[in-house]
């Protein structure tokens, strides 16, 4: 297996730190990238960049907690950088559904399905549905609409392999404006989506929701019986939907400020 050589910065920044190794995957091993701690601005040194194959499932293989294997087919491997060094990896693809239903609610936003969080989720998750997922009636819904499945594109695996406070939500940002900069119009791609463990309340969540992604709702534990078994399957999941028109409009407004 074929690793890509790390870059190094030719000169440290004052804010950057190490901790000790803890594997040999592509992003460790030549040691613990450098991070920078809680307080400080770091995200104009956060780029991605496409990566092997090779290089994104092996990343998975040592730090996804609950997914280290990868999709058969994908369109493409981001490799998440900080100040040039390897950190993570998130990788796109078409989703395993044909088609989508899509709801709007007033001006044009997304709306959750309906639910009752009481009554539709188990007592353990309705603390996070609370945060994330709005009750509302289906008279709130003003419109919706079924997708097919090439309008959609997953990210189906966000990974970081390192500890560092807002690297998620910075890491996000880049991939996916630059995902859709270079397939969103070429590929007629309308919505990102993804999904998020249930039992995990963590900075993930709040990336998403600070990029623009809102959660429409769950999928219950299930296993097809045409693939194979795998412990997130057994679990409850997060919805989260992202148009590419939006992702656009925020990549022209940073070009701004």
């Amino acid at each position: 297996m074929s690793y890509e050589p790390r870059s190094v910065p030719a000169q440290a920044a004052s804010f950057q730190h190490r901790h000790r190794p803890t594997c040999e995957c592509p992003i460790h091993a030549d040691g613990e990238p450098f991070t920078a701690p809680l307080g400080l601005r770091f995200a104009d040194h956060v780029t991605v960049d496409p990566i092997q194959r090779e290089t994104a499932a092996a990343i998975y293989d040592a730090h996804h907690s609950y997914m280290d294997s990868l999709p058969s087919v994908n369109l493409v491997h981001h490799g998440v950088r900080f100040q040039g060094n390897l950190v993570g990896a998130i990788t796109y693809r078409y989703p395993l559904i044909s088609k989508k239903r899509i709801r709007y609610r007033t001006g044009g936003q997304l709306a959750p399905q309906p639910v009752t969080i009481e009554e539709d989720l188990p007592r353990e998750l309705r603390p996070t549905a609370r945060r994330i997922l709005d009750e509302i009636e289906p008279s709130e819904i003003v419109d919706d609409e079924v997708v097919t499945g090439d309008t959609l594109v997953e990210a189906a695996r966000i990974c970081l392999g390192v500890r560092m406070p807002n690297l998620a939500s910075a890491a996000l940002a880049r991939s996916q404006e630059r995902f859709v900069a270079d397939y969103g119009d070429r590929e007629g791609t309308r919505f990102l989506l993804t999904w998020v463990r249930a039992d995990y309340d963590g900075a993930m969540i709040r990336a998403l929701r600070d990029k623009g992604w809102t959660c429409t709702g769950f999928a219950e534990p299930s296993e097809a019986s045409n693939r194979e078994d795998k412990a997130i399957r057994q679990r409850w999941k997060w919805r989260f939907l992202c148009p590419v028109e939006q992702v656009k409009e925020q990549s022209t407004l940073d070009s701004w400020t």
